[in-house]
């Protein structure tokens, strides 16, 4: 907690035999975070480009059982396979029998989609059948019109006023018969002279013609009788196309899962085999591994190169070791969902600290301070236990989201009970503290000397984090280190005792200048500690303009940073009047209006201020409080790993 998990450089040397069920043992127990092959010197001199090739390969085949899955109506899960993965040989058996089930598979899809083409259109054929029916017209007469030209089709429903609007200059009639979903079932006539005009029109509108087969004749209801029985044998067609699919389903589903799992695990390795340096028959594979984990990793690869490898271990903090080191988070199960925030500012560096459990504590605390009241903090706590806990499907997605909610709530409803607050009502339960309204001065007050204290807090993690950065003359001579710390104390000092009204005591107005005075000449005093020379970089004028602005920039900040958190007890202020509000408006509405009305108001409050509360706290987080110690210039861990579930390895089952 507070400091990343500590690393060690890890350097494996193994033949070109035992490379691939080395890399898979690695991958399986996903502690390693591989160095990229372009830092290894001259090892990535004889690195080729092979691996690149297979892992596109795996990535398109990767890609088409997706493509199968989805179209068999298949799970996307991964089953695992009994042989172990061979990232140059399953290629090709991968390939032969993703081509197999391809075929099928296709083949079944074709066959269906084009039953279901013939059968909606019997069907479409069948209602204009129903219509003429009643009439007893022979379908050979009207196939032999000589005197009307007779057109019968579907089209989308939106291009029919535009046929109709093209067609002014001819006579003619379009019945529209039947509509499915956006396509109509049209009749349309004109004059024999004028077919053209309107087939045309037709074509451009998209029409899709219905022609009755010559092999069917007689009258209307005869030709419909055929029709339907076409239909039957269609759709018992399409009931065995359907059932050999469902078939093919069962029989394939398993083989395709596991294929799943085989092609995304050859594709890890491969992206991983890309990444080991190479010279001759000696592979090596470099990354970053927990300390703690390195002697199971040690034991795992030894023992399935049966002893033939090398493993070096080295510390970070090695001669000549300037690789950026990953940071790996390792918090406490109740804080993991609060590293969200801390992220989204930036990943901490290796040698920096980790702020989660200082965010835990004070992003709860001053949300709550800011949004204090008994019932609205139970709500919000409530809404966050739905969806931390998948309750209700539509929240499910911010389960992360949920627990900060709940602890927010909580927050809120502690702070509630300190101002005697439960939905904006403040004579339901004694506050145990003080009335927002009544206490502003008071509430203010506490405010600033609680960033005061946080503030500390901050230069205190700057201290911390430049000795571990080596870094020391930014942990002595910065506006955040400990000549920074003692002017602001000083200067805290000062302004406290003038507004008591007692003198500033002589020693410290002298602590005031002598502070500024090395915070104004820090340069040239730490190159002259440090026997640096020329003292003063550049143009002395200039330096000495630099360093007064640098100097007043960080006096302002002293002072805006400890005021900008009056805004806890000035939001908390605004809370207790908004929900003031929200009792008028209720009021003045009365009778049944009264209660839509607070219902309605405190929703409002609890969404739209929640939401006004939330960027405020974390602003006083990154702004405020991280800007002193964290610069979030850290890569993450991202240890290389298989897929959820993995291939079987015969060589772990024989040990």
């Amino acid at each position: 907690m507070f400091v990343p998990a500590e690393m060690s450089e890890v350097d494996i040397f193994v033949l070109e035999g035992d490379v691939e069920p080395v890399a898979q043992t690695i991958a399986e127990m996903g502690i390693m975070h591989l160095l990229d092959v372009n830092t290894l010197g001259e090892w990535a001199e004889d690195v080729g480009t092979e691996w690149t090739g297979r892992i596109s390969a795996y990535a398109t085949q990767a890609r088409r059982v997706r493509d199968l899955l989805q179209t068999l109506g298949i799970p996307e899960d991964l089953r695992a396979c009994t042989e172990p993965l061979d990232p140059v040989g399953d290629l090709t058996r991968v390939e032969e029998q993703l081509q197999a089930i391809e075929t099928r598979a296709r083949a079944l899809r074709s066959e269906e989609t084009r039953l279901r083409r013939e059968l909606e259109r019997w069907e479409l054929t069948a209602k204009s059948m129903e219509l003429l029916a009643p009439l007893s017209v022979s379908i050979n007469d009207l196939r032999q019109l000589r005197h009307l030209h007779l057109v019968a089709g579907t089209m989308p429903m939106e291009n029919l006023a535009r046929v109709e609007t093209s067609l002014y200059r001819i006579p003619y009639t379009i019945m529209p018969v039947h509509r499915y979903g956006d396509r109509v079932l049209i009749f349309a006539f004109c004059a024999q002279d004028q077919a053209a005009i309107l087939d045309r029109a037709l074509e451009s509108a998209f029409l899709d013609r219905l022609e009755i087969p010559e092999e069917f004749s007689g009258t209307a209801q005869e030709v419909l009788d055929q029709v339907r029985q076409r239909i039957d044998d269609s759709r018992a067609l399409l009931r065995e196309i359907v059932q050999q699919r469902e078939a093919l389903v069962a029989e394939a589903a398993p083989e395709i899962q596991m294929l799943h799992t085989r092609v995304l695990g050859d594709q890890a390795v491969a992206e991983a085999l890309s990444h080991f340096g190479h010279r001759g028959r000696v592979y090596l594979i470099a990354g970053w591994v927990p300390k703690d984990q390195v002697p199971r990793l040690r034991a795992e690869v030894e023992a399935v190169s049966g002893g033939r490898v090398t493993f070096e271990e080295n510390s970070p903090y090695s001669p000549g070791a300037d690789r950026q080191v990953p940071t790996l988070l390792r918090n406490m199960r109740i804080l993991r969902p609060l590293e969200s925030l801390v992220t989204t500012y930036g990943i901490p560096g290796y040698q920096e600290l980790d702020p989660t459990p200082l965010l835990a504590v004070t992003f709860v605390l001053m949300f709550g301070v800011m949004f204090g009241d008994l019932g609205h903090g139970l709500v919000l706590a409530a809404i966050g236990a739905l969806a931390a806990l998948r309750v209700v499907p539509a929240l499910a997605r911010f389960a992360t989201m949920g627990s900060i909610l709940v602890a927010c709530g909580l927050s809120s409803a502690a702070f509630g009970l300190l101002f005697g607050s439960v939905f904006g009502v403040e004579d339901i339960i004694p506050a145990l503290w003080l009335h927002p309204l009544n206490d502003i001065f008071t509430l203010l007050g506490a405010s600033v000397a609680f960033g005061v204290v946080l503030l500390n807090i901050g230069f205190t993690f700057h201290l911390i984090t430049a000795v571990r950065r080596g870094r020391f003359r930014s942990a002595i001579v910065d506006r955040y280190g400990i000549v920074g710390i003692l002017l602001y104390w000083s200067l805290l000092g000062a302004i406290l005792l003038v507004a008591t009204g007692a003198g500033v005591p002589g020693w410290l107005a002298l602590l005031m200048v002598l502070m500024a005075l090395l915070l104004f000449f820090a340069d040239p005093l730490t190159n002259l500690l440090t026997g640096r020379r020329p003292l003063f970089h550049g143009n002395i004028a200039e330096g000495l303009v630099q360093s007064f602005f640098e100097l007043f920039e960080a006096i302002i900040s002293y002072v805006s940073n400890t005021l900008s958190y009056v805004r806890l007890g000035a939001f908390a202020v605004a809370h207790v009047g908004l929900s003031t509000v929200v009792l008028l408006l209720a009021d003045m509405a009365g009778g049944p209006a009264r209660i839509a009305v607070l219902i309605l108001g405190n929703l409002f409050i609890i969404g739209f201020e929640g939401l006004i509360v939330g960027i405020q706290t974390l602003r006083l987080e990154y702004y405020e409080l991280f800007g002193k110690f964290f610069t979030g210039e850290g890569i993450p861990f991202q240890p290389l790993t298989l897929p959820g579930v993995e291939c079987e390895l015969p060589w772990a089952r024989a040990r």
